[in-house]
């Protein structure tokens, strides 16, 4: 049998996965041309600059230089080593993984494996518990009142943690999880004193997956029956850990996102109940923060999967003032943002469940407000408007949340809505708009000076020229893209360049080109890509073969990339001598005696013989 990562199975195993199909789980693609563009998942970006070759098998970021195979993409985006996103994309496939060699694994590898299996293992626990046996009840009842189906509680293996110090401590012990693992993974915790003990008690258990649906940590919430202690707020979520990063982390997202991307739309909550109810009554589309401010790197996971946002917070000022923030990180993620309606102190979970899927869908998400309908609508309430100071205060706020919209028609309606409410004539608010958006550009204009030219305004008109790459660099590029695709090529090549290549990293990528072809390898980017062991090489090659090149090149524009090469060292040479000669002349002028200034005209006749040799021979080359 071949081994568990011979070049037999990673061929196989590569002949049977589309790169297309694996990325477009996390990165929503659309076809462009022969490739496939998206955002890229390794940076943050607005317009996609992260192309997929669907008939060579690889990937490459124009923007970040990330880059290579289908295998590299899971070993960057899931920090996987190469026989993990092997073995990944072998099961994919339905492709029986050849035991591996006794071989001893990783310490952090063998803990995160632990780990992994003890939260699946306490997932279960914990749904048993719930929905089997008498410690369940109470919560069991507490959900069905909150209208859970049974259905529902299975989907999402909701569970319950009995109120004990040690019930999930004997449970894993006896499955012989080292209790230190454990407290390190947040299933446990350990008191000053030493002793460990079941980290969530007394709770409704909810488990949080991650993108691919591994569980990987909890959110437990009390029952409302049950009397918070100061150690003891009523929603605790585990811990960070190897498998936990709350901030890189979305609540549902493995469950929504199929849903999400085919309308093109999620519904962000602040909580995981928010998410199940909206779920239960029919949108599928749901994903939460888990207890947290929304994050960068979660707004970065939405805009991969989707184009725009409606944000379903809760109505109160602590939901609203999140909302504010949520939006501004929202849109610097490139997202469109809409922000849903709730009445003052309700939430997503208590409109649902008093008015229903048909009241919510009508009534919140399809009124869902443009951006700056809400800021407006949030600005209103934060005044409280006593004479015409407040009021001219509150107008004139306004005024510049409104000039920040590029649509001269949606300035024009808001305008007219804002007049029309303080009493307004149209005419004189225009008036103040223009005056206040000069000012507001003028500022803009002045946050935009960099630090060596803060005396004066930068108007924009003044922009650097682009430094072209030399002649060799551009030669080099082309042909390494060549070489790429065509083996007697590349050996042409390797007979006919006296000189190495200038760029180090052009000269190391050939060399893995000519070993590639010397092994009997065929004409394949792709699989040269996954040749590649060095991953800044692997990247550099993935951005040559995505090069807009022709395809078809003459031998003379080939002989002539060569003679590029070859010709940049006497090139350097001659600058290098034209240089030491122009010096050598200076030196002459400014000498002290008539025979230094001799001896120094001699020197630089000699270097112009040299000059002249080197001027010849690049002439005949």
């Amino acid at each position: 049998m071949a081994g568990h990562t011979s070049d037999e199975f990673v061929n196989q195993v590569r002949a049977a996965v589309d790169i297309v199909d694996v990325v477009g789980e996390y990165v929503q693609l659309r076809k462009s041309g022969r490739a496939f563009l998206g955002l890229c998942p390794f940076h943050s970006e607005k317009s996609p600059s992260f192309n997929v070759n669907a008939e060579r098998q690889f990937f490459h970021c124009f923007g970040c230089g990330a880059g290579g195979d289908v295998f590299s993409f899971l070993m960057k985006l899931e920090q996987l080593t190469f026989p993990e996103a092997l073995h990944k994309l072998a099961e994919r496939a339905g492709i029986d993984v050849p035991k591996p060699p006794q071989e001893e694994a990783s310490p952090e590898k063998r803990a995160k494996q632990a780990m992994l299996e003890a939260h699946e293992l306490v997932s279960k626990l914990y749904h048993y518990v719930l929905t089997e046996t008498p410690y369940g009840v109470e919560a069991m009842k507490y959900l069905t009142k909150r209208g859970m189906s049974r259905q529902t509680l299975t989907e999402y293996q909701i569970g319950f943690a009995p109120d004990s110090w040690d019930f999930v401590t004997q449970f894993l012990k006896k499955r012989s999880f080292s209790q230190d693992l454990m407290v390190e993974a947040g299933l446990l915790a350990k008191s000053e004193a030493g002793k460990v003990f079941d980290r969530f008690r007394g709770r409704v258990m909810f488990p949080i997956h991650d993108s691919q649906g591994h569980v990987i940590g909890f959110g437990g919430r009390l029952l409302d029956n049950t009397q918070p202690r100061s150690s003891q707020p009523k929603y605790l979520n585990s811990p960070e850990s190897l498998l936990f990063n709350k901030s890189a982390t979305l609540f549902n997202l493995h469950r929504a996102r199929s849903t999400m991307r085919k309308r093109k739309q999620a519904l962000l909550f602040e909580g995981y109940v928010d998410v199940v109810s909206a779920w239960q009554a029919g949108f599928m589309q749901g994903v939460a923060t888990l207890g947290t401010a929304l994050t960068e790197q979660q707004a970065r996971i939405l805009r991969r999967n989707v184009e725009s946002v409606v944000l379903c917070y809760d109505g109160d000022a602590a939901g609203q003032e999140a909302t504010s923030k949520a939006i501004h990180v929202l849109q610097q993620a490139g997202l469109i943002v809409r922000v849903a309606p709730l009445p003052q102190g309700v939430d997503p979970d208590d409109y649902i469940r008093q008015h229903g899927a048909e009241a919510f869908s009508q009534q919140v998400l399809l009124q869902a407000m443009p951006v700056t309908a809400f800021r407006l609508k949030h600005l209103r309430s934060q005044y409280v408007i006593n004479d015409e100071t407040d009021k001219t205060r509150l107008i004139a706020k306004a005024v510049e949340i409104i000039n920040e919209l590029d649509s001269p028609v949606e300035r024009d309606l808001y305008q007219r809505q804002l007049a029309e409410e303080y009493s307004l004539t149209l005419g004189d608010l225009k008036w103040e708009s223009k005056r206040a958006y000069k000012q507001q550009k003028s500022e803009r204009q002045r946050d935009k000076v960099s630090p060596a030219w803060n005396n004066s305004i930068n108007n924009g008109k003044v922009t650097l020229a682009k430094t072209l790459p030399p002649a060799y660099h551009t030669a080099e590029r082309k042909l390494l893209f060549y070489m790429m695709r065509n083996a007697e090529l590349a050996f042409r090549v390797q007979q006919e360049c006296n000189a190495h290549f200038q760029v180090d990293e052009h000269d190391a990528l050939s060399a893995y080109l000519y070993a590639y072809y010397a092994e009997g390898n065929t004409e394949d980017p792709g699989k040269f890509i996954h040749y590649v062991q060095d991953e800044s090489l692997k990247q550099l090659a993935s951005g040559l073969a995505m090069m807009e090149y022709k395809e078809d090149v003459s031998d003379l524009e080939i002989g002539d990339y060569i003679k590029q090469v070859n010709n940049y060292p006497k090139r350097a040479e001659l600058e290098r001598l034209r240089e030491e000669q122009r010096s050598l002349h200076l030196q002459a002028a400014a000498a002290d005696s008539e025979d230094a200034r001799k001896q120094l005209e001699i020197q630089a006749a000699i270097i112009g013989m040299k000059i002249l040799e080197l001027e010849n021979a690049l002439k005949e080359g």
